[in-house]
């Protein structure tokens, strides 16, 4: 069911879209890694999971989309599981440990947690600790708004240097703080990247802490 729904989103992502350009395909890993992406767009996880197929790859997902009759019905076919992003809990976490140890899946995730917030949250780095498992940052520059969609204006995907697993941290708050700028760096290395132009504007209603 895996593959039947994402084949299917991705024959509607090139028709309404066109295929995402790619940077740094080599920065993708063969085996499964925290995939830590920016987030701006509702077709921010479709890109991500798509980009990496065959592989296979489960994202967080906020709880509320779980709830949405058919939606989530297909979200959780395709391995998401929900977060609550105010306060994740830490069954959350296990289960983003376990898809990476156990299931042998990559781990897709939005540090900042929302698209209408540009900091980055704790988490990931925790998550790293537990899993063992390198982080990917990734930035990804989605069409803007309707016209952009409805003109086909390509889309990009960028793939960072990762971020090893080091068994020599201790992996305190220190440690913790140090991981979550080595990610906002590479997201704006990567940005600069794709688009040295490109800015992405959140509402000031819609702004987040």
């Amino acid at each position: 069911m895996y593959y039947i729904i994402l084949h299917i989103l991705k024959f509607i992502i090139l028709l309404f879209h066109g295929q995402p350009g790619v940077i740094g395909r080599k920065n993708i890993s063969d085996r499964p890694v925290i995939y830590a992406a920016t987030h701006r767009s509702w077709i921010d996880p479709i890109y991500l999971i798509l980009v990496l197929l065959p592989q296979k790859t489960a994202m967080m997902g906020k709880e509320s989309l779980f709830k949405i009759p058919i939606i989530g019905w297909i979200i959780k076919q395709i391995h998401a599981f929900p977060v609550n992003r105010e306060k994740p809990t830490t069954r959350t976490i296990r289960q983003a440990t376990k898809i990476l140890t156990e299931d042998q899946m990559n781990l897709g995730i939005f540090p900042t947690g929302s698209r209408y917030s540009t900091q980055i949250k704790s988490g990931t780095a925790f998550i790293q600790k537990l899993s063992k498992a390198d982080i990917v940052p990734v930035a990804i520059q989605p069409p803007k708004n309707l016209w952009q969609v409805l003109t086909h204006q390509t889309g990009w995907i960028a793939f960072g240097d990762p971020i090893p697993y080091n068994s020599n941290l201790a992996y305190n708050k220190e440690d913790f703080a140090n991981i979550d700028q080595q990610i906002q760096a590479e997201f704006d290395r990567l940005d600069a990247l794709i688009n040295p132009n490109y800015q992405y504007h959140i509402p000031e209603d819609k702004r987040r802490d």
